[in-house]
């Protein structure tokens, strides 16, 4: 990759374009930070690192949408490795976050609302019904299918919305 493209902003954000090297390396450590969640039973997680990995897994959730987005919206040419990578990338952090809102993570610095922990069960349901929703983008995805994708987009979008308007502070 030349220079010239290394340093080209994003038309969508404005930051700098995230390289597949980029996009994987913050997946790591986004897995690196879950693993210990994924052995609850056996290891128990950190609040805090709780929290460090759910920020983390919805801050790349946010940066792989931007680049489905962009690509809806013809703002990034179609580029279908790119897309089932960011595709990927969703169905995983999807699974993963929901299993770090562990009892202590509400303290320090979050956006979740109070009400998330007295709702657990409400919000679990919210979020599977998200996670549904990524798999049908992923799998239109996998398709190449862009009526497909701005669909199964749209729908993940609303429902990533309905549990923010619930259960995110603004």
């Amino acid at each position: 990759m030349s220079k010239n493209n290394q340093q080209a902003k994003s038309q969508v954000t404005g930051t700098p374009r995230y390289t597949r090297l980029t996009i994987c390396t913050l997946l790591l450590t986004c897995i690196t930070h879950c693993l210990p969640t994924l052995a609850q039973g056996s290891l128990p997680i950190a609040p805090e690192k709780a929290l460090q990995a759910r920020q983390a897994s919805y801050f790349l959730m946010g940066q792989q949408m931007a680049r489905i987005n962009a690509t809806i919206k013809g703002d990034l040419a179609f580029d279908k490795p790119a897309m089932q990578l960011s595709a990927d990338a969703l169905d995983m952090l999807g699974r993963l976050v929901q299993e770090n809102y562990v009892p202590g993570s509400d303290q320090g610095n979050t956006r979740a609302k109070a009400g998330i922990w007295k709702e657990m069960p409400r919000f679990k349901q919210m979020a599977q019904e998200s996670q549904v929703e990524i798999v049908k983008l992923r799998e239109a995805i996998y398709r190449a299918d862009l009526a497909a994708i701005k669909t199964a987009y749209g729908n993940t979008s609303k429902s990533c919305k309905n549990c923010h308007d619930t259960f995110k502070e603004k």
